[in-house]
């Protein structure tokens, strides 16, 4: 019974985001009483907590996947994002609601993860540049918010999603060629 409420919450909280999960609606998905509700979870902060934790282990899970399946940031990693259309929805809810703090910290710490684990080596190898450097981890960052500014949730479709990972590298493949970049770097 509770893993029904947290696997219909995720499901809601990816949709509608934090600011609109409502137990009433969860119930009725789940066809349970809100009084189960407050047997499992006692009070809606400990359910989010539940959510988030949840989502944790999904990004986990995720990054494992694509440490073993990507080997090219195009087509790879947006194929395998196309496969996880809920937790992608429910990161586009953690990354539009970062004035949260838990939540932002919980974006930050996926985003990283996953970084780390493949997806910034692949970044950095389709732009023939040098994964440690630390400018490329910050470009990586910037184009990870550019991105996820891009999402239609309702349109997470591998060619959507590759789609805007295209337009944005290509734009920041013009940055990094250029004189603008190469000076910017020498300053810093």
């Amino acid at each position: 019974m509770k893993k029904k409420w947290l696997n219909e919450g995720y499901k809601q909280f990816a949709k509608y985001g934090p600011d609109k999960l409502s137990i009433n609606n969860i119930s009725r998905a789940v066809g349970l009483s809100r009084a189960s509700f407050y047997h499992y979870f006692g009070e809606v902060n400990i359910f989010i907590d539940e959510l988030l934790e949840m989502h944790w282990n999904i990004s986990e899970e995720f990054k494992e996947t694509g440490k073993k399946r990507c080997k090219n940031l195009i087509p790879d990693l947006y194929n395998l994002l196309a496969e996880y259309p809920i937790p992608l929805q429910f990161g586009l809810q953690l990354f539009h609601h970062r004035h949260q703090p838990q939540l932002n910290l919980l974006f930050i710490k996926s985003y990283e993860a996953i970084s780390q684990a493949f997806a910034l080596e692949l970044f950095a190898k389709s732009l023939k540049l040098n994964a440690c450097d630390v400018t490329v981890s910050d470009l990586w960052i910037t184009v990870g918010e550019a991105w996820y500014s891009r999402i239609d949730p309702e349109d997470l479709s591998s060619i959507t999603l590759q789609r805007h990972a295209k337009e944005i590298l290509h734009t920041v493949n013009r940055i990094v060629n250029s004189k603008l970049y190469e000076s910017f770097n020498a300053t810093f």
